[in-house]
């Protein structure tokens, strides 16, 4: 059976770039590099490097209390909730987050930071390597649930959550159906960043590595608004499910005076572009509300808030017209294949 991705990549580019990302990621391993304790360098993610930190914290602000936002979020069909960490000022900011929604292919994180845990601080297997940038930079079904029965299936994933302190997720045997909330989803990926985690420095440069090379046609989402030369590490979910379309982005942007994690969560969408539209624009209003005061204007104020939007949702038809969106993506229910039309 033909395994199942995220918008398709003709088979011969798909085959050289895993190949490519799986040498790297090998010859990392095979190194030793990603078993390094200590600190990482100064461009790294570790959330203790004093280079990351302020001497003074900046201005507290809230990007989901903008005008701007509470506009667009007004204007937008479905159901959305969404959480931002603002990593240099240690503030959170949730917006609906109770609510509760399938998570797509957003989970294959939380499948992969189970298996890097269950490593203990030692090397992940050579064999897994290539699987495991499959699940994440191509989205690939099948190999989510070879790593999903590797860690053990939804028990394993559980005792991995509760070690996190998450209480808003629930794995599902079929994987796509877990469901979660944007607080979770954002201590998930803070375990990705902590000096103290339940995974080494070296895994979590591992997997951050994936999520910063996701290919071309998934890189959409978080990612919205965020200009070039800022580093972005990002998973997306996207599922035909219950009546709508749950769209899903949750990932680490650092740069250009930011860093910050953000999750956003969107279910009965009408459209797969609808919510991908949804989820670029409210990046993009995250982005500019998160910028350095300086050079922070007020969106609401200024009328930038709906050419940020506008912005956004250019940079998607652009993506859709290249083919790397609407029409391509396979349903994502892990052990539960079923067709959608």
């Amino acid at each position: 059976m033909q395994a199942q991705r995220g918008p398709c990549l003709a088979p011969g580019l798909a085959t050289l770039m895993a190949g490519c990302a799986c040498a790297c990621a090998c010859a990392l391993f095979a190194s030793g590099a990603v078993a390094a304790t200590g600190s990482v360098d100064a461009g790294g993610d570790s959330k203790s490097n004093p280079a990351k930190h302020h001497k003074s914290k900046p201005q507290f602000v809230d990007p989901l209390a903008t005008s701007a936002m509470r506009a667009y979020i007004a204007s937008r069909t479905g159901d959305i909730a969404i959480g931002v960490e603002n990593l240099l000022t240690d503030r959170t900011y949730l917006w609906n987050g109770g609510s509760e929604q399938d998570t797509a292919s957003i989970v294959k994180v939380d499948i992969l930071e189970t298996l890097l845990h269950q490593l203990h601080g030692g090397p992940i297997p050579r064999a897994d390597v290539p699987t495991a940038v499959g699940m994440i930079e191509d989205s690939d079904n099948d190999d989510a649930t070879a790593l999903w029965n590797q860690d053990g299936g939804a028990p394993a994933v559980a005792a991995y959550d509760r070690l996190v302190g998450i209480d808003q997720t629930t794995p599902n045997v079929a994987w796509g159906l877990t469901t979660t909330s944007v607080g979770d989803q954002l201590k998930l990926l803070d375990e990705l960043l902590e000096t103290h985690a339940l995974i080494d420095q070296g895994a979590q440069r591992f997997a951050l590595g994936l999520m910063e090379n996701v290919t071309p046609s998934q890189a959409w989402g978080v990612s919205g608004g965020v200009p070039s030369g800022v580093s972005v590490a990002l998973k997306n979910g996207w599922l035909p499910f219950g009546g709508g379309w749950h769209i899903n982005s949750i990932g680490r942007i650092r740069g250009d005076g930011r860093w910050s994690l953000i999750a956003v969560l969107t279910s009965f969408n009408p459209s797969e572009p609808y919510g991908i539209d949804t989820i670029n624009a409210i990046s993009s209003l995250v982005w500019h509300a998160l910028a350095p005061p300086a050079r922070r204007p007020d969106p609401g104020r200024t009328g930038r808030g709906k050419r940020i939007v506008a912005a956004a949702r250019h940079e998607t038809r652009a993506r859709v017209r290249r083919g790397s969106s609407a029409g391509t993506s396979p349903v994502e229910l892990g052990t539960t294949p079923r067709a959608w039309g």
